[in-house]
């Protein structure tokens, strides 16, 4: 369930729904914003050791399975949200299950949860917000400067 909107992105495309952003650009961000959100709760979990609430390890903080849905929810909203109004209201009704589940089965505090989520919403916004060079698309000159 963590990876549905990864293979919903992919397979609209398999049916001809088209997103915002070619294959190639697309593959881009959702790697660098992937990267990040893995980065980031790897270190955290490294830091804060946190005790899992079934006793099991001392890797609670935060949920890396609600990272990752949570940045692949907001990947799949970015590309679709203009064409589809409701993928927001879908794509993070899914993100938003996984994290309760983590917290029924008593894999994780809420804290867990909200920190997690966090995370992954942040990595792939900074992803699209910082993806500049477009790769098939032709470069403009810069105005001479004297």
């Amino acid at each position: 369930m963590q990876f549905s909107p990864l293979v919903v992105a992919y397979g609209l495309d398999a049916f001809g729904i088209h997103s915002k952003t070619d294959v190639l650009n697309r593959t881009a961000i959702l790697v660098k914003g992937e990267a990040m959100a893995l980065t980031t709760t790897t270190i955290l979990k490294s830091a804060t050791h946190t005790l899992r609430p079934d006793g099991s390890s001392y890797n609670s903080f935060p949920s890396g399975h609600t990272t990752q849905v949570f940045a692949a929810a907001t990947f799949l909203n970015e590309e679709y949200k203009d064409r589809y109004p409701w993928m927001p209201y879908a794509s993070y009704t899914v993100a938003s299950s996984v994290g309760l589940l983590r917290v029924a089965n008593n894999r994780h505090y809420i804290s867990d949860v909200l920190v997690g989520a966090g995370i992954g919403y942040l990595s792939m916004k900074v992803a699209y917000w910082t993806h500049r060079y477009k790769w098939g698309k032709p470069r403009t000159k810069s105005p001479m400067v004297y």
